[in-house]
């Protein structure tokens, strides 16, 4: 703790000299009594004081939250000692709003005395934010003394997109023997039932169908159809990024992810992700709940990375993105370079679909509703249909999405785009 003496302490040694100046000066000794007191409560800085003891405790209702979701904080101040006077201030970042109560308390304490105070704060928008930087500043009974120190226990508030429930998914082209949702023309362990045949050695008691075989009176049993799963791989382009500081281009393509990783995830696929950007960052695919929970952390670390080199899918390893895996990459077709990869990947044969995120409709409710602005949109739009009709042509089924709209229209349209591409294999 930084001990000080306080600007008043300062003025009351100037005023001391001036009134002792002018007691010398006017020979009057009611001006020299005058100053004796204040020349004896500033001696007493002399003295070495020792700094007021105390005990900070602080605490946060929940360490992960969705966009809109309030924190609250709970501060916890105990005196050893006597603390005349303390100000406590915690400076809040400006991608917070403070919803109730105040980041600032000023209080005084007797030996072994406890206060508490509380504050809720909301994150409007996705990111990793740090809590628990407190700036405590202390004052000694007549204000001549301060002390402060900077009280870190740091907390870290990890804000993740709201994802949108998604109920029809594009059906990846390959599975694998796994138990999951997609059901197989093969028989074997499975809950969806299938053909009806005769009893023979080796079946199980459990699966005779025990109508039909009392119909008949001979044993049946029912086949079941094989459960598979299958491996989702998301791929989001970082490269570029257009849009207002509250919502740009990637916390939409960020949103599309995160909710297309939790509706896999809930039909037992294994999800991966690639962060493709400036740096290249990957999860290797799987499931389960803390599975998803590394998946949201990596997309908060999602940000643009400026660079010039165009990185190289084949420097991803296998297992992470598998050959039979089915690719979704979300972009907003700002940088050639995130076409390139993609038309790479259909050169070496992977199943892939592109969730086109629309930045002109973002960039245009951020500029003022003028008529060049919006005939440099429409051009705009125009180049980027053409864009897209250049991508369809080699096969890939592409659907643009305004993050206006609804996800889940985009996610049903590209999946009809899907079945026509395969038809027309």
């Amino acid at each position: 703790m930084t001990g000080r003496v306080t600007p008043l302490a300062l003025a009351l040694v100037t005023l001391t000299g001036w009134i002792l100046s002018l007691a010398v000066l006017t020979a009057r000794a009611d001006l020299f009594m005058a100053a004796v007191p204040l020349a004896l409560a500033l001696a007493t800085l002399a003295l070495p004081a020792p700094a007021p003891d105390y005990a900070v405790s602080y605490a946060i209702s929940n360490d992960r939250l969705w966009e809109g979701e309030t924190v609250r904080v709970d501060v916890e101040v105990t005196a050893r000692t006597a603390v005349p006077f303390m100000e406590l201030l915690e400076p809040l970042a400006t991608a917070g709003a403070l919803v109730s109560g105040r980041p600032r308390a000023v209080m005084a304490l007797r030996p072994g005395q406890t206060a508490r105070w509380s504050y809720d704060i909301t994150y409007p928008v996705r990111g990793v934010h740090d809590l628990g930087t407190l700036v405590v500043r202390i004052r000694d009974r007549w204000g001549l003394r301060a002390w402060e120190r900077r009280h870190v226990d740091r907390k870290r508030v990890r804000v993740h997109p709201r994802p949108t429930p998604l109920r029809s998914l594009p059906r990846p082209r390959r599975t694998q023997t796994s138990v999951g949702d997609y059901v197989s023309a093969l028989y074997g362990e499975g809950l969806e039932p299938g053909d009806i045949r005769p009893f023979a050695p080796g079946d199980r008691v459990r699966q005779v169908n025990w109508r039909a075989s009392l119909r008949t009176g001979t044993l049946y049993v029912t086949q079941q159809h094989r459960e598979r799963n299958a491996d989702v791989v998301l791929m989001v382009d970082t490269l570029a990024q257009v849009g207002t500081a509250s919502t740009t281009t990637l916390d939409a393509s960020v949103r599309a992810a995160g909710s297309l990783a939790t509706a896999y995830l809930a039909r037992k696929d294994r999800v991966g992700l690639i962060v493709y950007g400036g740096l290249i960052d990957w999860v290797r695919p799987g499931s389960g709940r803390p599975h998803h929970e590394r998946l949201a952390d990596a997309l908060l670390r999602a940000d643009v990375v400026f660079t010039y080199v165009a990185k190289d899918l084949k420097l991803v390893p296998p297992r992470v993105l598998p050959s039979h895996a089915f690719v979704i990459a979300v972009t907003p077709l700002l940088d050639r370079r995130f076409t390139q990869a993609v038309l790479d990947l259909v050169a070496r044969g992977f199943d892939l679909a592109v969730l086109v995120v629309s930045p002109v409709e973002l960039l245009r409710a951020a500029l003022h509703a003028s008529p060049v602005d919006q005939l440099a949109c429409r051009l705009w739009t125009l180049e980027r249909r053409a864009r897209l009709a250049e991508i369809r042509r080699h096969g890939l089924p592409v659907v643009e999405w305004n993050p206006a709209e609804s996800l889940e229209a985009a996610v049903a349209g590209l999946d009809r785009r899907r079945h026509r591409a395969m038809a027309a294999r």
